[in-house]
């Protein structure tokens, strides 16, 4: 493996270790082929250098199959970080009522259902999403996006797609119209006071928008309804089972494992903890189905992250694992003396099953 500059690539090399976005999300994955047209469009994203494999050092030959491979930089991860700088900008300027810009964020939700079905494999290969600080226009954003893959994956029609993604990028406007802190903090350890402040961002952000035609009914009941539970200990009504929509349990169980890595609403957790919370409360606070399909898709581990086992080694996770997306492959780093690695060597945790993650940064 050795480090080089984008602009000094010819075409044809094996990239070694994942590119990665800022927010964490994946752009080209280990062991792509790298075409000409592919390395461009690394110069127009301004990523410098990159890490390949030494073919020759390597003994190793480009294979058919990694000309083929499906992976590439996803117009969705562009179109993510792009519409949260729409986002913030017109929340942040918001007022109650004053519902004419919102329009835009409607249209921002048809860019990302555009982006998602322009590229099919986003909805079947491994959600990867990392545990980073955020704000309340990332969380919408991220909540938009995972809730339109979600919809996708569950088959769901045109029309309930739509209003999946349009009630989940506004689902928590309300929150603009509450003063407590809400960030990093469990709504259960809030005062009473704070607490009952909170849950009122439900009511605040349905009663903001209950007049506006561009909106659905079913988009609006999203946002009214996003924090109730299919076992009725949600909020603000504790409706129960099939009083709830499926549109609002899908946006609420998305919504709920966003809010669980990104603090929001919440004291901030690891993934693989969110995971393990979301599975607990599967068929009891969320949709049994969805739930699964969740736990499916999203990697326990993200490519990019650091790991360490319970060998107490440490790592990087590189590649998933396609059926098991708490065992990826890793590359290691540091031996458990605390010395680092001379060489490049990868451990794939579906081959070596005593090996496992107990922790991860």
């Amino acid at each position: 493996m050795k480090q080089v500059k984008v602009k000094n690539l010819k075409g044809k090399e094996i990239l070694a270790l994942p590119i990665v976005s800022e927010k964490g999300t994946v752009l080209v994955h280990a062991d792509m082929v790298l075409s000409e047209e592919l390395i461009e469009r690394l110069k127009e994203l301004k990523v410098t250098d990159i890490y390949i494999k030494d073919s020759l050092s390597e003994g190793e030959e480009i294979k058919p199959q990694q000309v083929t491979d499906e992976h590439h930089i996803y117009k969705v991860e562009e179109t993510v970080e792009s519409s949260r700088e729409v986002v913030k900008s017109i929340l942040e300027k918001h007022i109650y009522k004053h519902n004419e810009e919102l329009k835009k964020l409607g249209e921002e939700a048809e860019r990302i259902i555009d982006s998602v079905l322009s590229e099919p494999e986003v909805i079947s290969n491994i959600t990867e999403i990392r545990n980073v600080s955020t704000d309340m226009y990332t969380h919408c954003i991220n909540v938009c996006s995972l809730s339109t893959i979600m919809a996708l994956r569950l088959k769901m029609s045109e029309k309930q797609v739509k209003n999946v993604s349009m009630g989940a990028i506004l689902h928590d406007i309300g929150l603009r119209y509450i003063k407590v802190p809400y960030i990093n903090i469990n709504q259960h350890k809030m005062s009473q006071k704070d607490a009952l402040e909170y849950k009122k961002h439900t009511i605040y952000g349905y009663s903001s928008l209950q007049e506006e035609g561009w909106i659905s009914d079913v988009a609006k009941e999203i946002i009214l309804l996003h924090h109730e539970n299919i076992d009725g200990s949600g909020y603000p009504f504790q409706h129960k089972g099939e009083k709830i929509r499926t549109e609002v349990k899908l946006v609420s169980l998305c919504d709920e494992f966003d809010s669980l890595i990104s603090g929001i609403g919440n004291e901030k957790l690891k993934i693989y903890e969110a995971i393990e919370y979301i599975k607990v409360n599967a068929g009891i606070k969320y949709d049994a189905t969805m739930s699964e399909k969740l736990l499916e898709s999203v990697a326990a581990f993200p490519v990019g992250i650091k790991v360490t086992t319970n060998e107490g080694e440490k790592g990087i996770v590189i590649r998933q694992s396609k059926d098991y997306t708490d065992r990826p492959v890793i590359q290691m780093t540091e031996h458990a003396d605390g010395t680092p690695y001379e060489d490049y060597v990868e451990k794939d945790l579906m081959k070596l099953l005593t090996i496992f993650i107990v922790d991860s940064e």
